[in-house]
């Protein structure tokens, strides 16, 4: 079990020379990308949201493109259209960017519900349907997401259907002194975060090898007292004090998943309690509302999410 271990490590170590500061966001999003699922990053501008975003992409081999959510933005600008080609005489599709491998969807909470919605479809089934037919998308197709915890003027907020799309909600935050003097002296030495393809290098996962990744994750087991303790966390949610709507099945789904991936980059081939510990966090956080009463007493997400988990007993 060495391949998404070995990988992981180079990759990790690439994207060092391009992001400064800790890296276990875009650790989360490539085990999101390997698992098929979404992300949904919450951080203020100027964060390297976009750079991270273009980092997996350069590192896994994949297209990449970028949509800036507006209100003027529309459906169709997103998943395409169709359109009248006068020199042929027909009706062509002219797709959208959502045909790519990683969709950077900027300021996704700016464009009203039914551009947001038009993403739904292909999160999910990864299609979309133009002209009455489905097209299918990339098997490696992700969206990343980013939205500004603090800005709410012209903001559409996402719906709770919608949120619970993505696999994962990160918090970007802002660097440390010592990463933004690192940051600095990048910038002196002629580092350029708009051209980070040179710095980066060669991809270290092409679709062949993130196939074999896959492969490696399905192998992975998951212990029935592992499972027992999943469950017992997602079902905690329901029934907590502070908690007004708990996660949905969704969640079980996305924590077995990537307690598998986590496993195996770290070189097991079986989950442990821990794994699904580290990922309660990011995978609970955006799919369950707290009380007004909870906000009162200043209780954020991790706060809640951390008194969840001190209910549940860890097998041993």
């Amino acid at each position: 079990m060495n391949s998404l271990l070995h990988t992981r490590e180079a990759f990790l170590k690439a994207a060092s020379r391009v992001l400064v500061g800790p890296t276990d966001n875009l650790d989360l999003c490539l085990l999101a990308m390997v698992v098929g699922g979404h992300v949904l990053l919450e951080g203020f501008p100027g964060t390297a949201k976009t750079l991270m975003a273009k980092t997996l992409a350069r590192l896994t081999d994949a297209r990449f493109a970028r949509v800036q959510f507006t209100p003027d933005l529309l459906p169709a600008d997103i998943v395409g259209t169709v359109i009248y080609n006068q020199a042929k005489a027909a009706f062509e599709v002219r797709p959208g960017p959502v045909f790519t491998d990683v969709l950077l969807a900027d300021e996704i909470n700016r464009s009203p519900a039914k551009t947001q919605a038009a993403l739904l479809e292909a999160m999910e089934e990864r299609q979309v349907t133009l002209d009455g037919l489905g097209r299918r998308l990339s098997d490696r197709f992700t969206v990343l997401a980013t939205q500004n915890p603090i800005e709410m003027e012209g903001t559409f907020p996402l719906p709770e259907a919608e949120l619970d799309r993505f696999l994962m909600k990160l918090e970007v935050d802002y660097l440390s002194i010592e990463g933004e003097q690192q940051l600095a002296r990048m910038v002196d030495q002629g580092f350029d975060a708009h051209a980070p393809d040179i710095a980066l290098g060669d991809p270290l996962i092409t679709a062949a090898s993130l196939a074999e990744i896959r492969a490696e994750v399905a192998r992975v087991t998951v212990s029935d007292e592992v499972i027992t303790y999943l469950t017992a966390v997602v079902q905690a949610t329901r029934q907590a004090p502070e908690l007004s709507v708990g996660a949905s099945s969704r969640a079980t789904v996305a924590l077995v998943r990537l307690a598998k991936a986590r496993a195996a980059s770290l070189g097991r081939d079986f989950a442990e309690p821990d794994d699904v510990k580290e990922l309660c966090l990011p995978v609970l956080r955006h799919r369950v509302l707290r009380r007004p009463e909870a906000e009162m007493q200043g209780l954020g997400e991790r706060e809640v999410i951390e008194r969840v988990l001190g209910r549940v007993p860890v097998p041993r």
